[in-house]
C-alpha cells in the first residue's frame, strides 16, 4: 500500500511548522515522536473487527504506513498520554476475543495488556492524573449497555464511574479537566444520543449537548485550543459547537461538501485533522481542514483502505486541570436538592386535566416506583439517595397528574451532593441567590430500608 500527500505547499509548510513546535515539547525523543498513528480498516467490516494501528510520516509523505502492532487480530481507538510517551488502545490478540484496553511504552515499543475482563472493553481515554477512563459492556434488564470505567495505569483500582442504563462511550478530556462523552438511553426505552459532560470521577454528571434537529451526535467531542468542541453527528456530518455555550451554538461545518466524515482531531495551529470520504471517493482518507474557511479540505495521506483516528505522536502544551473528587467510597449515600420543581424550559403535559403546577414529585429506580415526595410552598425538594443507583424524576399536580416527565436517568456517587435550579431547566442557567425552603430541614430519606416515607 503507498501513501501519498496532496496539498497545497503553503497549507504544507504551515502543517509541519505547527508540528515541529508541537514536538519540541516531548519530554524525551522516542522513534514515534512526531509521528502519526491512525486507524486502517477495510470498508464494511464490523467495527473494529481486522482494524491495525498504523504510523506514518509526515516527513515522509511518500513511504508506506507501517503497522505497529504484527501479533495483534484487531487494534483501534488510540489515545495518547498528555507526556506523549504512552499510547492507549483497545486490542485482540486472537479473533473471538473480547476487546481489551492496552498499553504501549513508546520509548520501548512494548505493548502491556491493561485489563483482563471477560467484555468488551473500548475507547480508552489517558487522564492527566495518570489514570485511564474505558467503556466496558454490560447487560441490565435484557438491555446491551456500556458503562464508563476507571483505572490505573497499571489496571489497579478499577472503579465504575458512570451507573445511567445507556450507552456511554468515547470519552475525552476538556482542558478544564471534566469528561465528555458520548450516551445513548437503551433502558427502558431507546432515546436520541446526547454529549454528556462530568467530572473524571463520575460526579455532577449533565447533558453537554443535544447536537441540532436531526443531526444528533454519533461520536465524542474534541476540543480545540480555539474554544469549540468537534464531533461527528448525523450521517457523518462534521459539527462543532462553542464550548462556552454548547447547547446554542451548533454549527454544520460540512453542509456544503458532499461526502462524509469518520472523525475529528483539533491541531494546535487551529486546523483540524480529519477523516473524510468526498461523495466521489470509495475510502476516508485523512485531509486537513481549517474551520471558518472556505478552504476545501487538503488532502495528507491516502490509503485503499479506510484510515480514520489520526493521533499526532507529542507531548501537549497545555494539560487538562486535574479536579479534585469529593467521592467518598465510606458513605454509600448522596445528596439532591432542586431549587423548584415548576422552574422548567419544557411546556407541561399535553391533555392534563388538573392543575399545571406541580406539587409532588415521583422518584422511580430501575425496580420502579421509589417515593413521592410533597414539594414546599417555593417548590423545592431536598432529598438523601442511595449513591451509584439510577433514578428517575416526574412532577405530580394535586390530582396525581404528571406535569413534566420522565427525566433522563440520573445517579450521584457516594458523598455526592448536587444541586439543580428545577426540573428540565436549562443546564446554563445560574440558579437564583436565596436558600430554598427544603434545605432548612432534614433531607427526606429516600435511602433502601431507611425511608421516612412511604
Amino acid at each position: 500500500m503507498s501513501i501519498c500527500v496532496k496539498w497545497p505547499s503553503v497549507i504544507r509548510v504551515a502543517f509541519f511548522a505547527g508540528l515541529a513546535g508541537v514536538i519540541c515539547l516531548s519530554c524525551s525523543s522516542h522513534r514515534f515522536e512526531g509521528k502519526i498513528i491512525a486507524v486502517e480498516h477495510q470498508m464494511g467490516a464490523p467495527a473494529g473487527e481486522g482494524a491495525m494501528l498504523v504510523l506514518l510520516d509526515p516527513d515522509k509523505p511518500d513511504k508506506p504506513a507501517k503497522s505497529i502492532l504484527e501479533n495483534f487480530e484487531s487494534a483501534c481507538a488510540p489515545s495518547l498520554s498528555h507526556d506523549g510517551q504512552y499510547l492507549f488502545f483497545q486490542g485482540k490478540e486472537k479473533p473471538g476475543e473480547p476487546w481489551q484496553i492496552w498499553v504501549m511504552d513508546l520509548n520501548k515499543g512494548n505493548p502491556a495488556r491493561l485489563t483482563t475482563l471477560d467484555e468488551n472493553c473500548t475507547d480508552p481515554l489517558s487522564l492527566p492524573d495518570g489514570t485511564v477512563i474505558f467503556s466496558r459492556e454490560a447487560k441490565v434488564k435484557g438491555k446491551e449497555l456500556s458503562h464508563l470505567w476507571r483505572c490505573g495505569m497499571d489496571g489497579c483500582c478499577l472503579t465504575q464511574i458512570t451507573y445511567t442504563p445507556a450507552k456511554n462511550l468515547y470519552a475525552s478530556v476538556l482542558r478544564e479537566g471534566r469528561v465528555l462523552y458520548f450516551s445513548s438511553q437503551q433502558y427502558p426505552e431507546t432515546r436520541d444520543a446526547a454529549l454528556m459532560v462530568m467530572r473524571p470521577d463520575g460526579t455532577k454528571s449533565e447533558i453537554y449537548s443535544y447536537g441540532f434537529g436531526g443531526l444528533l451526535p454519533v461520536s465524542g467531542g474534541a476540543e480545540s485550543l480555539d474554544g469549540y468542541v468537534y464531533f461527528i453527528a448525523g450521517d457523518g456530518q462534521l459539527s462543532r459547537v462553542s464550548h462556552r455555550r454548547p447547547l446554542h451554538t451548533f454549527e454544520n461545518l460540512s453542509e456544503d461538501l458532499a461526502g462524509s466524515f469518520a472523525s475529528v482531531s483539533p491541531r494546535e495551529d487551529g486546523s483540524i485533522l480529519v477523516s473524510y470520504r468526498p461523495e466521489d471517493a470509495g475510502t476516508h482518507n485523512l485531509f486537513l481542514m481549517e474551520p471558518g474557511t472556505d478552504n476545501t479540505p487538503a488532502l495528507l495521506f491516502s490509503s485503499e483502505k479506510n484510515l480514520s483516528d489520526p493521533v499526532l505522536i507529542a507531548a501537549m502544551e497545555t494539560r487538562p486541570r486535574i479536579l479534585p473528587s469529593p467521592v467518598n467510597p465510606d458513605n454509600p449515600t448522596a445528596l439532591l436538592m432542586t431549587q423548584d420543581i415548576n422552574h422548567s424550559m419544557l411546556p407541561v403535559h399535553a391533555g392534563i386535566s388538573g392543575d399545571s403546577a406541580a406539587s409532588k414529585i415521583r422518584i422511580s429506580t430501575m425496580e420502579g416506583e421509589l417515593a413521592v415526595v410533597e414539594a414546599k410552598e417555593d417548590g423545592s425538594v431536598y432529598l438523601k439517595l442511595d449513591a451509584d443507583t439510577p433514578f428517575r424524576m416526574e412532577t405530580l399536580n394535586s390530582q396525581g397528574e404528571v406535569v413534566r416527565g420522565p427525566s433522563d436517568w440520573i445517579y450521584l456517587r457516594p458523598g455526592e451532593r448536587r444541586a439543580c435550579t428545577g426540573c428540565h431547566a436549562d443546564p446554563e442557567l445560574a440558579p437564583e441567590n436565596f436558600q430554598p425552603l427544603a434545605v432548612k430541614e432534614d433531607p427526606v430519606v429516600l435511602v433502601a430500608g431507611q425511608q421516612d416515607i412511604n
